[in-house]
């Protein structure tokens, strides 16, 4: 799946104002820790859900840290 982002007015500004890139850098740093605490329990659930879909039957096993 791809998503196609638009910019505001469909004109790519020539520079990102201060307040845009600190508010893109948050979102990049949220994002970053998101994936970090939680991406490898949704990659489990992702295969679990595709197992089941095919008949395939594991059970998994979640680390606590």
């Amino acid at each position: 799946m791809m998503y196609i982002l638009e910019y505001k007015d469909g004109v790519k500004p020539d520079k990102l104002s201060p307040k845009a890139k600190a508010n893109m850098e948050h979102c990049a740093n949220f994002l970053v820790e998101m994936i970090g605490k939680y991406g490898k329990e949704v990659l489990e659930e992702i295969e679990a859900e595709e197992r089941s879909e095919t008949g395939e039957v594991q059970e998994i096993k979640h680390d606590k840290d």
